[in-house]
């Protein structure tokens, strides 16, 4: 999903792009317009001789690979989540210490903060104690990639971006039933016609979403830029919650549609927001809007997505 978009804005720059993946969760059906303009590696990075071919050559390596779920099953799957991410992370960094491009973007995750951190989740303070606790496995991965990546970068003279996005969302998702992640399912209960619309624990959570056209914008432009003081969330302090995004898919798909709630269910952190203060600093936009696609628009497009997927 992010990855495709990160593509479109290295194309457009005029950057010689090969995508590396296992098509597990991606595809040409979801990309088709880049199949003639990119050059696609297929396997596994969890295959360490495959991951140290694979980037042999590489100017700029931007690495968005990981295993990751909805909250359903990354609570009950951490150690898995753990150990897979782990292994693409070691081969990642083990072939960026034998080939040394210029530059590397690690993507972290909004995840390595604990429940009980500062709300806005603050990226100029240390992380401590334990990650979110329902993505606990996913979270302690991502925070071991961005201290390897750290010394690795550091020790080879790689400059490295680390960016945490924080629920990014978008209309090219690859969709994995009752393991996908909150906004794809809930675009699906609406377009099934489902009434009333059930929603994971009370409601009240709230998160900045962010679309990932513009997590992929700014993902580029933070290596244009040279970004290298620190980890930065791709994020902001608004958020919304569950059900006014429920609100907004249905108003996109034309629906009314009822709301009901499953407390015994996980639901995460209550307010999932982020600071943009360094963020705003490091792209220099001061007061100015970080993104092009706001909520009613980012719906919008998922209801058209899922209808092209499902009903094409």
């Amino acid at each position: 999903m992010i990855g495709s978009f990160v593509c479109d804005e290295l194309l457009a720059l005029g950057a010689k792009v090969v995508i590396v993946d296992d098509e597990s969760k991606g595809g040409w059906f979801y990309c088709e317009h880049l199949r003639d303009k990119v050059t696609h590696l297929k396997g596994t990075l969890e295959d360490a001789e495959f991951a140290m071919e694979a980037l042999k050559g590489a100017d700029l390596v931007f690495h968005l690979a990981s295993r990751t779920c909805g909250v359903g099953y990354s609570n009950k799957h951490h150690v898995e989540l753990f150990e897979q991410n782990n292994r693409v992370t070691a081969n990642v960094l083990s072939a960026v210490s034998q080939h040394r491009p210029q530059h590397v973007l690690m993507t972290s995750s909004s995840c390595v903060y604990s429940d009980d951190s500062a709300t806005p989740m603050n990226d100029e303070e240390s992380w401590s104690g334990e990650p979110e606790m329902a993505n606990r496995g996913y979270g302690w991965a991502k925070r071991i990639l961005e201290q390897s990546a750290e010394l690795v970068c550091s020790e080879s003279g790689v400059g490295l971006t680390i960016v945490r996005p924080v629920n990014i969302y978008g209309e090219r998702y690859h969709w994995m039933g009752d393991d996908s992640q909150a906004l794809p399912m809930l675009t699906c209960r609406v377009m099934k016609g489902e009434d009333p619309i059930l929603i994971w624990g009370s409601g009240n959570q709230r998160r900045s979403y962010v679309h990932a056209s513009d997590c992929a914008r700014i993902m580029v432009e933070l290596v244009e830029r040279g970004w290298t003081n620190g980890p930065v969330n791709i994020g902001d302090e608004t958020t919304i919650s569950l059900p006014e995004a429920v609100n907004l898919i249905a108003e996109a798909a034309g629906s009314n549609v009822g709301l009901s709630f499953d407390t015994s269910k996980p639901e995460g952190r209550k307010i999932k927001s982020a600071s943009s203060a360094r963020l705003r600093l490091a792209l220099g936009y001061d007061e100015a809007s970080l993104w092009n696609v706001g909520p009613k628009e980012g719906m919008s497009r998922m209801v058209s997505w899922h209808q092209k997927t499902f009903t094409s």
